[in-house]
């Protein structure tokens, strides 16, 4: 009977561990799908997944994570993520991995389903009806109703800070000598005079003490007078200029603001954007993201104050560009949410190139041991053969490399959110296509003969701002060429936008604006209360000498 019992013993515990050994793989995938998704703020997808214990070992297969900016293309696709990971670490919502190997990445993929968490497309902007012949210009209202935030909270910046000076000298106001008090100086200076000279000298010395104490405090209270009325002077000064200079602001974030010198940035505004703002969204939702530390709940101790950790990832993967195949391979080293703990930065370093040709330098630096991550990212590519690469996808004016040999240099830094950086390209045997110019479109048939006589290509590109609000500005040598067809007429354009914007802003923020003005002289009673008083205690001391 004892056996009997023992074998079903046995074989209940086999069932069940086959059965928990199935059921993981599922379950995994369920919860990187879910939690992964939430994390981004778009789809995140495995393929499948696979688990085996003792040791542990976890591999994604097919990983792909959307772009929430960009609800048609991918962040990055792996067709495979493995590691040996620790078991006992996992079970406190700890990720511990001596080495993780990321096989087959990609960037900037293209989907072919949305990658928004509800599957739907989000609304697409509305377009402008202002345009250059070939060219389209933004419309003045669509700018404004997507700059509405900014702008509004521009408007409370001002209005918050006159609110809290006015509350402060308010505050300020309570604590000066009364005028009873300097009164009651006087009498007691009055008293003093009709008594003996030995009383009256020591009397005077207390006087003079308890009114040397209020004058220092006027001291002390001028010298804030003096800040304050400055600040009132700036926040006038931003009230006033508050439609100007917030028209600037709109036309240089959407790469309107450099006339006939970025004129290739006109032509690719949209392109160079999405390629910043790509780079910009995978630093966010991976190295940027673990600037934010977090504390472990005090209900779950853990031997390690980290929640992930990761000596080493290997990465092998490659990226179209064009129709040349750039393959790439290198590893990231020492990941960790708690940079602390191991007291140096994350690094990054990838070598790579077309045909096995060493052409590609990628170095990078994610440091986060202050609290505040620092970031340095360096790329160099040398030599690359370039073809059928989309420069524009205006239907205007579809602007392609059809052929040319590029060497790339780029350097960018970001320390917490502030953004600085440059990159410059030289293409060297260049030829440049213009597929389909519109045929009944003057602007557009003179731009495409002239850059059809271009066999080299320079560009500059400078991004300063927040990681946020990047502020792209794009320079070239087809600037002179098609500045000279379309500059000036593009100015004029760019002139009558930048009125419409003023006007609409004025029109929208003038009243609040105009009030906020009002509040110049918040101070003025303040002052004139403060000299009276800081007069009367000085004419009393010089009395009493």
């Amino acid at each position: 009977m004892f056996k009997w019992i023992l074998r079903g013993v046995l074989a209940l515990l086999a069932v069940t561990v086959i059965a928990v050994v199935f059921a993981l793989e599922p379950i995994a995938k369920f919860m990187i799908e879910h939690e992964g998704s939430k994390q981004v703020g778009a789809r995140v997808d495995v393929d499948s997944v696979d688990i085996k214990l003792y040791p542990t070992h976890v591999a994604l297969n097919g990983l792909t994570v959307a772009n929430p900016q960009e609800p048609m293309r991918n962040l990055l696709e792996s067709e495979k993520v493995s590691a040996d990971v620790d078991t006992k670490a996992l079970l406190k919502m700890q990720f511990i991995a001596d080495q993780v190997v990321l096989s087959g990445l990609q960037m900037y993929t293209e989907r072919s389903t949305p990658g928004t968490l509800d599957g739907k497309l989000p609304p697409a902007k509305p377009k402008s009806d202002t345009s250059l012949p070939g060219i389209t210009m933004p419309d003045p209202s669509a700018l404004l109703a997507e700059e509405q935030a900014t702008i509004q909270a521009e408007v409370d910046a001002i209005q918050n800070g006159f609110s809290d000076i006015q509350s402060r000298w308010q505050s300020k106001a309570t604590q000066l000598p009364e005028q009873a008090q300097i009164e009651a100086y006087q009498t007691r200076w009055n008293e003093l005079k009709k008594k003996n000279m030995i009383e009256r000298i020591a009397g005077a010395k207390q006087l003079r003490d308890d009114i040397k104490a209020d004058l220092k405090q006027f001291k002390t209270l001028n010298e804030d007078l003096k800040a304050d009325s400055a600040e009132v002077k700036s926040l006038t000064v931003r009230a006033a200029n508050l439609p100007a200079d917030q028209s600037k602001r709109m036309l240089s974030k959407y790469g309107l603001d450099q006339g006939s010198e970025g004129m290739l940035r006109f032509l690719l505004g949209d392109e160079v954007n999405a390629v910043v703002q790509r780079g910009l969204s995978l630093y966010q939702e991976t190295m940027g993201n673990m600037a934010a530390k977090e504390t472990a709940p005090a209900e779950a101790p853990t031997e390690l104050p980290v929640k992930l950790l990761i000596r080493q990832v290997l990465i092998d993967g490659y990226q179209m560009v064009g129709t040349e195949k750039l393959a790439y391979s290198g590893e990231i080293n020492d990941i960790t949410d708690q940079q602390d703990y191991w007291n140096k930065p994350i690094t990054m370093a990838l070598r790579g190139g077309v045909d096995q040709k060493s052409q590609l330098v990628i170095d990078g630096i994610f440091d986060q041991r202050n609290n505040t991550m620092k970031s340095v990212f360096n790329m160099a590519l040398k030599q690359l053969a370039l073809s059928g690469v989309s420069l524009s996808q205006s239907p205007e004016l579809p602007l392609q490399l059809e052929k040319g040999f590029a060497d790339i240099s780029a350097n960018f830094g970001i320390d917490g959110d502030t953004l600085k950086g440059s990159a410059k390209g030289l293409v060297n045997q260049a030829k440049l296509l213009v597929a389909n110019a519109a045929a009944d479109n003057k602007s557009a048939n003179l731009l495409a003969a002239a850059l059809e006589d271009v066999t080299k290509l320079v560009m500059d590109m400078s991004v300063n701002g927040t990681v946020n609000e990047p502020a792209i500005k794009l320079k070239s040598n087809l600037d002179s060429i098609l500045g000279d067809i379309l500059g000036a007429e593009i100015k004029a354009k760019l002139g009558e936008v930048e009125d419409e914007l003023k006007t609409k802003l004025s029109s929208d923020y003038g009243p609040q604006m105009a009030k906020l003005k009002e509040k110049q002289n918040i101070l003025g009673q303040y002052q004139e209360l403060l000299g009276d008083r800081e007069a009367a205690l000085q004419a009393l001391m010089k009395e009493m000498i």
